[in-house]
This record gives C-alpha cells, structure tokens and sequence, in this order.
C-alpha cells in the first residue's frame, strides 16, 4: 500500500522544521499512520530564495510544483494556510482534504504588518515597534531563514488574492481552526461564511504564532485526516 502522505505547509517567516517539526507534528502523524510531507514555503529556510520580491509574485503556482501527487491532505498554518486556499480555488480537491489554521478575515485584505516586518529585516529599526511585529520578528529568528528573502516575501506584489465569491469554487472537505485569542486571525466571520461547508473549531489560550504548538490543533488535524 503507497504511504498516506499529508503535506505540512507553515506561515510567514517559518519553515517546517521550526513550526511543525519543532511542534511534534509530524511524530504525531507517524504514529497515526501517516506520511508527512515537510514544505518550505519560497523564501523561507535554510535554503534560501531570492531577494527580488518579483520573484515571489505567484506562491500557489510554486507551492503546487513541491507538493507530489496523490495526497490524502494538507495542513496549513497562516500564509501556509492562505495559499493552500488558493491552490484548492484553481484546482477544487487536488491536494486532499485540508486542515487549515491561523488565517481569517485578514484573508481579504492586504498583510497588515508587512511593511513594518519588512523594513525592520531591512535594519531599519523604528523607534517603536508594534508588538505584534516584534513577534513575528522573533518567530522568523527560529526558523534560520535569509531575512533578506522574508522581507522580499513580505514586499512581493500581493498574493493570493482571495474573495469570497472566488471560496465558492473550493470542495474539499476542510476544517478550520482558530484560536480567539489570535489578534492577527481573528475575527473570521466572513472567512467562515465563505466556506459554509467547512468544519470549524475555535480555540482559546494560543496566540498567531503559538497556535501550532496546540496539542488540540494538532490532535484534531489528526482525527481529520484519520476519518474513513
């Protein structure tokens, strides 16, 4: 029998060995039967990118040329998340069921703290920083990424770009899982509006970047992917 491979797709400024490896994910999914499938997202980990953000203009077309045929899912986690939506919207149900976290309303609209993460990567430090910009500079810190790449991600002309009418077009089965005390995901009404189909769980007591270290994420991701 060939493996059931899952694919593992991180957030900005991660890479799978310092989000879902470091977070036992993929001991978990050994242990329930599965394959994982570690991706690392353009840009991000120790094998580098380019600095240009031009080339970073298209991540779900890069995505689909690293992930291999006949998978049982996907998991993803924040920008891992969005362009897996993207690639289910352009092709509904190739890549399997999907499990997809940290990402809601802020979907639609342009990544928010983008500019302040990329020109503190840059080494132009403000005098104040945001706290949230903090974090998510300390999260790309663990995951040995060029920071010069990150910014560039970060800078690229935006990427998906995802409405709710073109959601309508997804068919795979997915849940969704948030937590409310995330103040970069939250909220996700419309998010969830747009996906009427999909399974939904909420959390509590994780921020954005500590969501995958979740034992309840991780445990209901793999009850998903178990399911008949």
């Amino acid at each position: 029998m060939s493996p059931r491979q899952v694919a593992l797709i991180h957030g900005w400024g991660g890479s799978h060995a310092a989000t879902f490896a470091a977070d036992g994910w993929d001991d978990a999914l050994r242990a329930a039967g599965f394959e994982p499938v570690g991706i690392d997202l353009p840009g991000h980990g120790l094998r580098g990118g380019s600095h240009d953000p031009a080339d970073y203009a298209d991540l779900a077309s890069a995505l689909a040329a690293t992930l291999p045929a006949g998978l049982l899912g996907c998991i993803g986690f924040s920008l891992g998340t969005k362009v897996l939506l993207e690639l289910e919207i352009r092709q509904p149900g190739q890549n399997g069921r999907l499990v997809l976290g940290g990402i809601g309303d802020n979907i639609f609209v342009p990544e928010a703290a983008g500019p302040a993460v990329a020109a503190a990567l840059r080494g132009e430090v403000a005098e104040t920083m945001a706290p949230q910009v903090r974090a998510l500079l300390d999260y790309s810190r663990k995951s040995g990424s060029d920071p010069l790449c990150l910014a560039a991600v970060l800078e690229r002309e935006p990427n998906p770009r995802i409405s709710a009418a073109r959601l309508a077009a997804a068919r795979a089965p997915i849940l969704l899982v948030n937590s409310a005390d995330d103040d970069v995901a939250m909220p996700d009404t419309h998010l969830r509006a747009a996906l009427p189909h999909a399974e939904y769980l909420q959390l509590d007591g994780s921020d954005h970047i500590g969501l995958t270290s979740d034992r309840r994420f991780r445990q209901a991701a793999v009850d998903f992917m178990s399911r008949p």
